[in-house]
C-alpha cells in the first residue's frame, strides 16, 4: 500500500473496463482522486470522473507525462495510434495493457524502456467481483508488480499466469461472461414464454448462477462432482442434460474457446 500511496496512476481510455478498475481503486481508497489522471477521446466519458476529483484530459500524452503507472485500456486496433503518443514519456514507468492479443514484445518495442505488464480483466469488475489474470515481464520489480495486483484486486480476484497463456486465458475469464449472459437470456426468454413474469425469471436465473458459482468456489468439489450432486436417477436434471449430450455441448464450448483464442492471436498481428 505504501508503494501505491506515492504513485500517480494514469488511465488511457475511459471505457467500461478502465472505468471499473478506476472506480474500484477510488472506492477502496487505494489512491486519492487527485493522484489519478484519465484520458479519453470523448469529453462526456470523462465528466463523471472529473466530478469525483480525478484529473481528466483528452490528451493521452498528458497522462503519460503525469503518471507513474499507466493502464492502457483502449481497443487493440487503436494501439498502433496510441502507443507512439506515450513512448517518449514512459521510460522507467510501468505500463499495463488490458487489450487482447497485444504481446509483451509488441509493448516493449513500442515503449522502449518501459516496464510492461499484460492483464486480462473482465466486465464483472464493474460490480466489484471481477476476475483478472496478470502476467509480468522480467524487468518489473516485485514491489511494482504487487502494486499492479493490488490495483486489480480492488475490484475482484487476481491470478498470476505466464505471458504465453494470455491468449488462452481470455476464454476462461475475459470473453466468458458473455456466454453466461447468453445462457441466462435463453432461460429467461423460455420462462417468459410459458407465462412467468420477466422480473421473477431474471432474478431466479441470476441468483441461481450466482449461488452455483459460490458453491463451486466454497464446496471443495469439482464442477463434475457438483453436476452429479444435482442429478437424481430418472429425474428432471438428467433429462435436461441428455440434450447437452445429444447436441454436443462440450464440443460447442471447446469450439467457442478455440475461436476466442484464435481471434486474440489475430488481433496481435
Amino acid at each position: 500500500m505504501a508503494e501505491f500511496k506515492n504513485m500517480v496512476l494514469g488511465f488511457i481510455g475511459a471505457g467500461n473496463m478502465n472505468g471499473a478498475i478506476l472506480s474500484g481503486v477510488l472506492k477502496q481508497g487505494i489512491v486519492m482522486p487527485d493522484k489519478v489522471w484519465l484520458s479519453n477521446r470523448h469529453q462526456e466519458k470523462l465528466l463523471p470522473f472529473a466530478a469525483r476529483g480525478v484529473h481528466t484530459t483528452m490528451d493521452n500524452t498528458q497522462v503519460a507525462i503525469q503518471a507513474d503507472l499507466i493502464v492502457v485500456g483502449v481497443k487493440p486496433q487503436m494501439f498502433p495510434d496510441v502507443l507512439p503518443e506515450l513512448a517518449a514519456h514512459t521510460v522507467g514507468k510501468c505500463v499495463v495493457s488490458i487489450a487482447a492479443g497485444i504481446s509483451t514484445d509488441t509493448l516493449r518495442k513500442a515503449l522502449p524502456g518501459a516496464m510492461v505488464v499484460r492483464a486480462m480483466p473482465n466486465i464483472p469488475l464493474t460490480v466489484g467481483v471481477g476476475a483478472t489474470a496478470v502476467a509480468r515481464s522480467a524487468e518489473v520489480p516485485d514491489t511494482l508488480f504487487q502494486s499492479v495486483q493490488e490495483l486489480f484486486s480492488a475490484a475482484g480476484a487476481v491470478a498470476v499466469i505466464k505471458e504465453d497463456q494470455m491468449d488462452d486465458i481470455i476464454n476462461v475469464n475475459g470473453s466468458s461472461p458473455a456466454w453466461f449472459f447468453r445462457m441466462a437470456d435463453v432461460m429467461v426468454r423460455r420462462a417468459i414464454a410459458v407465462g412467468i413474469d420477466s422480473e421473477t425469471a431474471l432474478t431466479l436465473t441470476a441468483k441461481t448462477m450466482e449461488g452455483s458459482a459460490r458453491l463451486l468456489l466454497e464446496s471443495g468439489k469439482t464442477p463434475e462432482e457438483l453436476c452429479r450432486q444435482v442429478c437424481s436417477p430418472g429425474g428432471t436434471t438428467l433429462a435436461s442434460l441428455s440434450a447437452f449430450e445429444e447436441y454436443d455441448f462440450d464440443g460447442l464450448m471447446l469450439e467457442a474457446m478455440d475461436r476466442c483464442t484464435k481471434r486474440s492471436k489475430e488481433l496481435g498481428k
